[in-house]
């Protein structure tokens, strides 16, 4: 599954995977990480939050494929 966020003004597009599959750096996340876990049941316009080292972060669901 393809998500597309916005992101501090910027689009941002992740592919949601498997655990074993994840690489952040190549924008696959796992299903079960605090971004996946966020975004599971959300629908497109939904906005989230998500607490990262840096501090919490807002995100707005712009698509899903």
């Amino acid at each position: 599954m393809e998500v597309t966020l916005h992101i501090d003004g910027k689009k941002d597009v992740f592919t949601i995977v498997g655990e074993w599959e994840a690489d952040p750096k190549e924008k696959k996340i796992s299903h079960s990480s605090p971004l996946g876990k966020a975004l599971l049941g959300k629908k497109i316009g939904e906005e989230i939050e998500v607490l990262a080292p840096v501090g919490k972060i807002r995100y707005k669901i712009i698509s899903i494929e």
